[in-house]
């Protein structure tokens, strides 16, 4: 049977409550990640006919609507996230009949999933770190460190949340010997996010670390034969050249400009009050690779470093949070690390009321209910007339100036005459850059001239 601590908190709690706990405590966990995810649906998705949505989701939920109209992936829709995120987004409109709004309110039913698959696979992931129950539910309600975390899933698709948890449960199986389904889910990962990649080597490096040739190669198989069903659309769009530039060249011809200490600053910004607890998570995972560990588990410590440096070398709009939000899961793992470290009960009980503490300012006094004010920022009802205005076109030289926006070309089920009508700022930019070797101005251009902007 598994079982708390008897000098955890729990020791304060009825009996009856406490077995219930020993006994199916990741249940628990599960229902209490769905009843925080769902505060926010409750009160921002549900009381509404158009409900508020970020632009990002916008453009993912639009590109899959849009993609079951006959439209082409790259060739039609500009963007530089690789094909998953559309191809996800575009069998919720088959299923949804096309109908916008119950595609917005699917997306936000998957995005949920996986914020929730998220928590539970951290704690459980956890428990095979340290066969600690208390320990790993305490990781699992550390996801909620960052305010945002469970707010986001209220406003539409995100791919983030699901390149985490496809790689996560890509550790998840491989643990458990289900190696081709884990070479799945870790090119289900990079399928969301480039940086995924981290997810399938990482799981061959295990592979490797044990000299066991026969996983690696199903894991190999796995991986293989999603990515070939995953491009296959691509494929079949004939939009692989502009795939290549889009998802490949862009990037690496774009790189962000922001320096270290700003995007530190705007990390601690982000968590807050959390911040504490993320810098003891970070502590969790050291002492544990250097003390705690077998040799076979120092995976969280290189998830967590990876993550870490793409924060603070490589992807990180520090106007937002939701680049935090891969290398959250292994701070979490560490507060659960660190946790299990803790043998009196005062010091067991000081730790749970601190996370639980943030937790509760988070989701009751900050976020969900709005009580105070909302942790992040987030948007609100808008006019059809105001969600019609792009300030971004307004000011950019490349775009014409009556281009509407992002949530009104969703909400109006728009078919836009031009690949680029979403218009972020690296889209901005990448027209500028481009300008001299597209032949028309709404021209996706493919990887020849893609490679010669690259080399300019």
């Amino acid at each position: 049977m598994t079982r708390f601590s008897e000098d955890g908190i729990l020791s304060a709690v009825p009996e009856s409550l406490h077995v219930v706990l020993q006994e199916r405590w990741l249940t628990a966990l599960a229902v209490v990640a769905m009843a925080v995810e769902a505060l926010p649906v409750w009160n921002v998705t549900l009381d509404s006919g158009r409900p508020p949505m970020t632009p990002d989701a916008a453009v993912f939920q639009h590109a899959g609507w849009f993609l079951t109209t006959g439209a082409r992936m790259y060739a039609d829709v500009w963007d530089v996230k690789p094909p998953l995120t559309y191809e996800l987004t575009g069998l919720l409109a088959l299923a949804t009949g096309g109908d916008v709004y119950a595609l917005h309110l699917a997306s936000v039913a998957v995005m949920i999933f996986a914020a929730c698959g998220v928590v539970v696979l951290v704690a459980r992931l956890t428990y095979d770190l340290t066969d600690d129950a208390y320990a790993s539910a305490l990781s699992g309600l550390s996801v909620f460190l960052l305010a945002g975390f469970h707010v986001r899933p209220a406003y539409g698709f995100k791919a983030r949340y699901f390149l985490l948890f496809a790689g996560l449960l890509a550790v998840y199986l491989y643990l458990r010997g289900a190696h081709v389904l884990s070479g799945v889910a870790a090119a289900a990962s990079v399928g969301f996010w480039q940086a995924g990649v981290i997810f399938p080597l990482v799981v061959l490096g295990l592979a490797a670390q044990k000299r066991d040739g026969r996983a690696a190669a199903r894991i190999v198989l796995g991986g293989v034969a999603f990515t070939a069903l995953m491009l296959a659309p691509v494929f079949a769009w004939g939009s692989m050249s502009e795939m290549i530039v889009q998802v490949v060249i862009v990037p690496l011809a774009l790189p962000e400009e922001t320096g270290v200490l700003p995007r530190a600053v705007a990390g601690v910004a982000h968590f807050k009050y959390a911040s504490p607890l993320v810098v003891l998570g970070a502590y969790g995972l050291l002492r544990g690779a250097t003390r705690r560990f077998g040799r076979t588990e120092w995976w969280p410590l290189a998830f967590a470093a990876y993550f870490g440096f793409v924060v603070l070398f490589l992807d990180f709009e520090t106007g937002g949070y939701t680049d935090l939000i891969p290398g959250l899961a292994f701070v979490a793992i560490g507060v659960g690390v660190f946790a299990s470290t803790l043998r009196s009960r005062r010091r067991r009980n000081a730790m749970t009321v601190a996370v639980l503490a943030v937790l509760v300012v988070n989701v009751v006094a900050l976020g969900s209910l709005g009580l105070v004010f909302s942790p992040v920022s987030t948007p609100g009802p808008a006019s059809m007339t105001e969600l019609r205005t792009n300030e971004r076109a307004i000011e950019s030289p490349y775009v014409p100036d009556d281009r509407p926006g992002i949530r009104y070309v969703y909400w109006n089920r728009v078919r836009p005459d031009s690949c680029h009508y979403r218009l972020s700022l690296m889209e901005l930019q990448w027209l500028s850059k481009s300008a001299p070797y597209r032949d028309a101005p709404d021209e996706c251009i493919g990887a020849r001239d893609g490679l010669k902007v690259l080399t300019a």
